[in-house]
């Protein structure tokens, strides 16, 4: 059987599979995991941990992101020495950490500085008001 042939062969199979997938209902795909020991609590309680993992692990990189882009603008477009990278860094830290939540703190910037911060925008997500 040539390469050809097994890729025709898997996408048949996969093909087939879709449609058995399609034509199972939620009720008999439930009474299947029930059959194996699996409750939908117990699906549920799964998803919801790996939501949150993913969350934890996502929010972290993101976040160390946002600070080494901070970091990078304080030194090379206003010339901050490492220094006082550090103290500015930190002090974003604090802020970020002991904020009630990122709403409050979005409101307490527009009142004091007149910036919007809108990140549904792809384009400005900070703004004059």
């Amino acid at each position: 059987m040539g390469r050809a042939e097994r890729r025709a062969m898997m996408r048949a199979e996969t093909n087939r599979n879709k449609k058995l997938i399609a034509e199972y209902g939620r009720q008999k795909r439930v009474a299947g995991l029930i059959q194996n020991g699996i409750t939908p609590d117990d699906v549920r309680n799964e998803y919801n941990r790996g939501l949150e993992e993913g969350f934890k692990l996502a929010g972290t990189q993101i976040i160390k992101n946002c600070y080494a882009g901070i970091i990078l603008a304080l030194k090379e477009d206003f010339g901050f020495d490492d220094d006082q990278c550090f103290e500015a860094i930190s002090s974003v830290d604090k802020k970020v950490i002991y904020s009630i939540d990122h709403h409050a703190m979005a409101e307490q910037v527009l009142r004091e500085t007149g910036l919007r911060l809108d990140m549904d925008d792809p384009l400005e997500r900070v703004v004059r008001k």
